[in-house]
């Protein structure tokens, strides 16, 4: 059999056991371990940059092959160091790995030791408020982790961390800053890879008057997004009424709601208005280390998102 070029796919079984170099086997889920990528990332840097350009099953499944492979673990590589996978999506795969070449060795991490580490770096980059440094840090973290798991093991704990250290005195509101605007800015991002489908629901997500805080509530806007809701975020500080203006316009299932620092007066004031201000039928989810609702009023209080996703999966 005469050689087959290498930008050329094969597409019909081989005789014998042999397979070609460049036939495609692997699935979505084997290349994510294979390459540490997540799907989530796989999807987008084929969908967004044509990173690689995978073989379909007939059901519509992607497969992959060995060069595909090797080219995503060098992209994940080069992303993980700083470099944007737009500018480096379409250089040939030869390139790539001698831009790799130059880069100081790796050592080898399971999963949940590399999200520590890099949990670790983000504080130490806060602490020098070297904002590139911790937007680096957060970016590998998210480009190897579901959106989901994301939020849980990474956001979350950081933003306990960040918190904590501030109350002792350990940290300076410049730093608390620096963490939140970091933070603002990728789950931002993130929420934007997602497409609305106009077929789905639409939430409201804010936080309360008074309640300046509001990475708790953009992590359940992003949540919310990963299930296909339509969300209408608001930010922070809003009144009741705006709320519930808001909510009537665009005619919303569901009002999600986050308090962190409001003391314990002030959220019942704003839960009873929001409430108040809701339109029938809405259902009002309310979350935050500082949610505390009445036992009468309709406002669910959640502690944790998983609780909250599965709310989000049975509307």
């Amino acid at each position: 059999m005469g050689s087959t070029g290498s930008c050329q796919k094969t597409h019909f079984p081989l005789k014998g056991d042999a397979l070609m170099k460049d036939e495609a086997k692997y699935r979505v889920g084997m290349v994510a371990k294979m390459t540490g990528l997540s799907t989530h990332t796989l999807r987008v840097w084929e969908k967004r940059y044509a990173a690689v350009l995978p073989h379909r099953t007939e059901a519509g499944g992607r497969l992959y092959n060995d060069a595909d492979v090797a080219r995503l673990r060098v992209l994940s590589r080069l992303v993980a160091e700083g470099h944007s996978i737009g500018g480096i999506a379409g250089l040939p795969t030869v390139e790539l790995q001698g831009m790799a070449a130059k880069l100081p060795s790796a050592e080898p991490q399971g999963r949940t030791d590399r999200l520590e580490l890099l949990r670790r770096r983000f504080i130490a980059s806060i602490e020098d408020l070297d904002v590139l440094g911790a937007e680096q840090m957060l970016s590998r973290a998210a480009l190897g982790t579901e959106p989901g798991e994301f939020l849980r093991s990474v956001v979350g704990p950081i933003l306990s961390e960040v918190g904590d250290r501030w109350e002792r005195g350990e940290l300076r509101i410049a730093h608390e800053h620096a963490s939140s605007t970091v933070m603002r800015g990728l789950l931002f991002s993130l929420m934007r890879l997602y497409p609305a489908s106009d077929a789905m629901p639409v939430t409201v997500v804010a936080t309360p008057a008074g309640e300046r805080h509001e990475l708790g509530a953009l992590m359940v806007a992003m949540l919310a997004t990963m299930h296909g809701w339509r969300v209408l975020y608001l930010g922070a500080d809003l009144p009741a009424e705006e709320i519930g203006f808001a909510a009537r316009e665009a005619n919303a299932k569901m009002i999600m709601v986050s308090v962190s620092n409001l003391d314990g007066e002030a959220v019942a004031r704003e839960f009873d208005a929001i409430e108040k201000a809701a339109p029938p039928g809405v259902r009002i989810l309310a979350g935050g280390r500082a949610a505390v609702a009445n036992p009468s009023s309709r406002i669910e209080v959640h502690d944790d998102l998983d609780q909250v996703e599965r709310v989000l999966n049975r509307s």
